[in-house]
């Protein structure tokens, strides 16, 4: 059975990236969390980094990560610096790896989101030390009004969660089932955006 490893970058102390009272430790959160709903949703086995506004830095994540026995890894992160666009690194060289990110990527890009592209990520802690096939995503940047305004709420931030879910089923090779529910989410408690 499929078994995934997801990590929400930041948390706690540390709020990432902030701009106008959105705090990248929020929308990594939210987006986990829709993703986990989903992938679960799928039969998917999910392990997270945390499931609250907690401390978690990069290191515990990665042996978290190590010790899981998942197959797949993946941390959600939200980019600052005035740029615009999604990117997803990978560990180079990994056909496994670079296979998940353009999956990533494409999943994005039905959103509308723009793509910055699918880059070497072996400068990242997170791709560097995990054991298994490992992917770190950058949705948006919270910095750059026009960017921000395709994550900065929490459907969006749901929305992104559901791509990356649909990224990794389909890497697994399972079909994504739309969901008629109409409480899409039962199991999602969104954080608020600005704690």
């Amino acid at each position: 059975m499929a078994k995934v490893f997801l990590s929400a970058g930041h948390g706690g102390n540390d709020p990432g990236a902030v701009s106008n009272n959105l705090y990248e430790k929020t929308v990594n959160l939210n987006t986990l969390l829709a993703c986990k709903s989903e992938l679960e949703r799928h039969g998917v086995t999910v392990v997270c980094s945390r499931i609250k506004d907690e401390n978690d830095p990069v290191s515990e994540e990665t042996k978290e990560a190590n010790a899981s026995g998942a197959d797949l890894a993946v941390s959600f992160h939200a980019n600052a610096g005035g740029g615009d666009g999604f990117e997803a690194f990978y560990f180079n060289p990994s056909p496994k790896g670079k296979k998940l990110a353009t999956l990533c990527e494409k999943y994005v890009k039905m959103l509308g989101q723009n793509s910055r592209g699918v880059k070497d990520g072996n400068h990242l802690h997170f791709i560097r030390k995990t054991a298994m096939t490992a992917v770190l995503v950058e949705s948006f940047f919270v910095d750059n009004a026009k960017d921000r305004s395709i994550g900065d709420t929490i459907a969006e931030q749901t929305a992104f969660g559901v791509a990356y879910a649909k990224a990794i089923l389909d890497y697994y090779g399972i079909t994504y089932k739309e969901n008629k529910s109409t409480s899409k989410f039962r199991n999602f408690s969104p954080f608020s955006l600005s704690t």
